[in-house]
């Protein structure tokens, strides 16, 4: 990696901590480990100011999402990855709307872990580089393109969800670190674009996630969302699909520059 990254592991399992630290630091992280508990990671971000941050959704003191709601206005944000012993989709929507990014469900490979947050942060500096480039004349339409990917995935272009997507992918290309840590965010500069609310924005974007995995080719589905699919819902979440949809045009956007 271009610069070395320092990653915050919270948790109380010593073998669980060691397999974490080797994986990470394979991959050029610095690794700082904090036993799990809510006030003794609160301290070490102070002190570290890390990239990442890793840690138990549930802890004594208080919780990550006590902690992400609380945090959320700071000038550096890092990347929170919430780890858990069970599935509970609405519980994870309220990680993923205070900020979250990543729910690892125990028990998992702490090198899957690692590359993937690896690869997280490889993207953002693929994006800054191309921000960085001088703008040319190309033959990307990004109204036309979202539209196509949206048709192909089968959402109905007559739900309200439909235009909301289009709406929040348009932001993100507009400002992706904006909205890189904060999915309430996101919903919010929606809302304020199609002059409605928060859970408006929301409820719809989720009925045209559903409507898209109930009608459209579910293997076509599970290829291209691959592991952001519930297992237990059999969908990802509003937040997984739209960053799936974002990083596919960014692609198509580069092969068109």
């Amino acid at each position: 990696m271009p610069q070395q990254r320092k990653v915050i592991i919270s948790d109380n399992d010593p073998a669980f901590l060691a397999a974490c630290e080797q994986s990470f630091q394979l991959l050029g992280f610095q690794t700082v480990v904090v036993p799990k508990h809510g006030l003794m990671l609160w301290d070490a971000i102070d002190q570290e100011q890390p990239d990442a941050v890793i840690c138990n959704l549930f802890m004594p003191y208080c919780d990550v999402v006590h902690i992400l709601e609380h945090r959320s206005n700071e000038r550096t944000v890092p990347l929170w990855i919430a780890l858990c012993t069970f599935d509970h989709e609405k519980l994870f929507e309220r990680f993923f709307a205070t900020g979250g990014t990543y729910v690892f469900v125990k028990p998992f490979e702490p090198s899957i872990l690692a590359e993937r947050i690896a690869n997280y942060f490889t993207r953002m500096e693929q994006q800054s580089n191309l921000r960085r480039l001088p703008e040319k004349s190309c033959s990307f339409d990004l109204e036309k393109a979202t539209a196509e990917l949206l048709k192909t995935i089968g959402v109905p272009a007559h739900l309200t969800g439909y235009y909301y997507i289009k709406t929040g992918i348009s932001l993100l290309f507009h400002n992706e670190a904006r909205f890189s840590h904060s999915t309430k965010g996101l919903y919010q500069a929606i809302a304020g674009e199609v002059r409605s609310t928060y859970a408006c924005v929301e409820r719809n974007i989720r009925t045209a996630v559903e409507a898209a995995f109930d009608r459209g080719d579910l293997q076509l589905l599970e290829s291209f969302f691959g592991s952001s699919v519930n297992r237990k819902s059999g969908k990802p979440n509003n937040i997984q699909f739209i960053a799936t949809l974002y990083e596919t045009l960014l692609w198509k956007q580069a092969a068109n520059g």
